[in-house]
């Protein structure tokens, strides 16, 4: 038995599925209602998986939860992968212990279902433990963000609105897109994959969450290479609004800081680049001297934060001829070659950087002018300079936490 509270929730479950069955209205199953019982019954059985009290109800528990996604997804569109995939892993266990539990047209599927997936499953590992696993794997290995997508679409897609595990899921799956978008231009729609990702975590995260000024930052960063991309003004827009909010969410010694400034720095770069506006390119300056200036000592992405600084320097000086701001630019550059080490990711990029001429009274464009397809000397940022770090000591997620909010405990 699963105790009283969750002899409720599975009773409720099953009701639905019941109700569905009888009069075809999928508006029960359908609910974020129901996503918030399925998804209580996979924590249930984790935890007493974890402790060894795990039995029949948890199978039962189980392939009530599949039955809810395999039902979604014969209401869905024929594309749907998320409550295919979410099924699949909920009927895995009960299929191997009481196959009569499971729609018998997924028996040939689940016989073929590897039972050493990865622990990147709700059944096995808490949503902010998978963010956290699938975050260190992508820093690690950038080339795993195709393979890491669709574990976590169907973790987030098995997860109710509220739940507070989903926006760090989303901010991983956001990450994840912008990756593969980067390094198979061919897959534009991962680029929109994590813009949409980024924008649903930030809708639904709590003010409070650590991970806020970077989630704020990634989803300004994915707006501004989606503007590069598509050269959208709404999406510079989005990008510029909030980029500042990341910066706003950041103490003045928040060590994400320099990154979100950074990222603020390139959609000033764009914006100017688009209106020819003085004042934009001033700003960018500005809010590029303190991301070089805030970044602490041994910071990875340190020389990156100068070749923004640098690009909006030497767009001033070629738009006024000031000498200052070349000579600050080149400063600024060597600085950052020392900074990049003899095998730094960004030393090429600080090399090529200090190579480029500057050409005076170089017009910008006009307001009237499509925008440059990308910004002199700025790079699309690798993995690295997604450039906002978290804390020392603090995960980009908040630390697990028993999830005790459901309404009827």
């Amino acid at each position: 038995m699963g105790g009283p509270g969750l002899d409720r929730v599975l009773g409720s479950l099953r009701s639905r599925l019941a109700a569905y069955e009888d009069t075809g209205d999928p508006s029960g199953i359908l609910s974020d209602a129901a996503t918030e019982e399925a998804a209580l019954l996979v924590d249930a059985v984790r935890e007493h998986t974890a402790s060894g009290a795990d039995g029949a109800w948890d199978d039962d528990a189980l392939a009530t939860a599949g039955r809810l996604h395999w039902k979604r997804h014969l209401t869905t569109p024929p594309s749907d992968t998320v409550h295919h995939g979410a099924a699949i892993l909920l009927f895995a266990r009960p299929y191997r212990a009481r196959r009569s539990l499971v729609p018998e047209v997924l028996w040939s599927q689940l016989a073929e279902h590897p039972d050493d997936t990865p622990a990147l499953d709700l059944v096995s590992t808490p949503a902010e433990e998978i963010a956290e696993l699938a975050e260190a794997l992508l820093a690690d290995d950038p080339t795993s963000a195709e393979a890491l997508i669709p574990y976590l679409r169907v973790a987030a897609g098995m997860l109710p609105a509220r739940h507070p595990g989903r926006p760090p899921l989303l901010s991983a799956l956001g990450l994840a897109g912008s990756l593969l978008a980067r390094s198979v231009p061919s897959r534009g729609d991962a680029l929109d994959v994590a813009v949409e990702a980024a924008r649903e975590a930030a809708a639904t995260m709590a003010d409070t969450w650590p991970g806020r000024a970077v989630l704020l930052s990634r989803l300004g960063l994915f707006l501004w290479e989606r503007h590069q991309r598509d050269g959208r003004e709404e999406d510079l827009t989005d990008s510029e609004r909030h980029n500042r909010a990341a910066v706003l969410a950041c103490g003045d010694d928040d060590p994400a800081r320099p990154g979100c400034l950074h990222n603020l720095v390139l959609a000033l770069i764009s914006r100017y680049q688009l209106t020819g506006d003085p004042a934009v390119l001033d700003e960018a300056v500005e809010n590029g001297r303190e991301a070089v200036r805030s970044s602490r000592p041994g910071l990875p992405a340190a020389p990156l934060h100068a070749t923004s600084l640098a690009a909006a320097l030497r767009l001033r000086f070629e738009r006024t001829g000031g000498a200052e701001d070349l000579a600050e630019a080149e400063k600024v550059l060597t600085a950052a070659l020392d900074l990049a080490g003899e095998d730094g990711p960004y030393r090429s990029l600080v090399l090529t950087r200090l190579g480029e001429p500057a050409e005076v009274d170089a017009a910008p464009p006009a307001p009237d002018e499509p925008p440059p397809d990308e910004p002199p000397a700025v790079e699309s940022p690798a993995v690295e300079s997604a450039p906002v770090e978290s804390p020392p000591g603090r995960s980009r997620v908040p630390p697990r936490r028993r999830w005790r909010w459901w309404r009827g405990r």
